[in-house]
């Protein structure tokens, strides 16, 4: 895979993502934290750092580095990241660890709903979500530093004259 394109800087920064995300998960497994589903907001930020790992490194290795392009990588490192967390948390709940679905269940609003396949899907779309968001919401901060570096460099060049 060419190291410019979408592709190979949006998985590449996927696979930071999962093993940020699986490392985070073992982490608070190890340390008794599983049960406090409100420090998946952690998440989050696992998911930021990854999605501007991936834009950054697009915009440092394409020359023709646009907004699509950009978005297009944030939004696919989101989205591999994502369809394998949600898969590992299926195969967790059904396979692994299926008391830890009855836990749930016991603690959890609208309990009666939820199944491994709903929570697999829920995390689905929470990631691809907030992935989306950010990745947005980082190009507008790139495309604003872009238009800066413009700027100064048109002064310079005048400067210069």
């Amino acid at each position: 895979m060419n190291k410019t394109s979408i592709e190979y800087n949006g998985l590449r920064a996927g696979l930071f993502i999962l093993i940020g995300l699986l490392a985070f998960f073992l982490i608070m497994k190890v340390a008794g934290f599983v049960h406090n589903l409100e420090l998946r907001a952690l998440n989050l930020v696992i998911m930021a750092g990854g999605v501007y790992f991936a834009i950054k490194s697009i915009k440092k290795n394409n020359p023709n580095f646009d907004y699509l392009k950009g978005i297009g990588t944030g939004i696919l490192a989101a989205l591999s990241s994502s369809v394998v967390f949600a898969l590992f948390n299926l195969i967790y709940l059904l396979a692994i660890n299926p008391d830890f679905m009855l836990e749930i269940k016991q603690t959890e609003p609208f309990s009666e709903y939820l199944n491994p396949f709903s929570v697999a899907i829920v995390i689905l779309m929470e990631g691809v979500s907030s992935g989306i968001l950010l990745s947005f919401g980082f190009m507008q901060w790139f495309k604003s530093r872009e238009n800066q570096d413009e700027i100064k460099r048109r002064s310079v060049e005048e400067e210069s004259k």
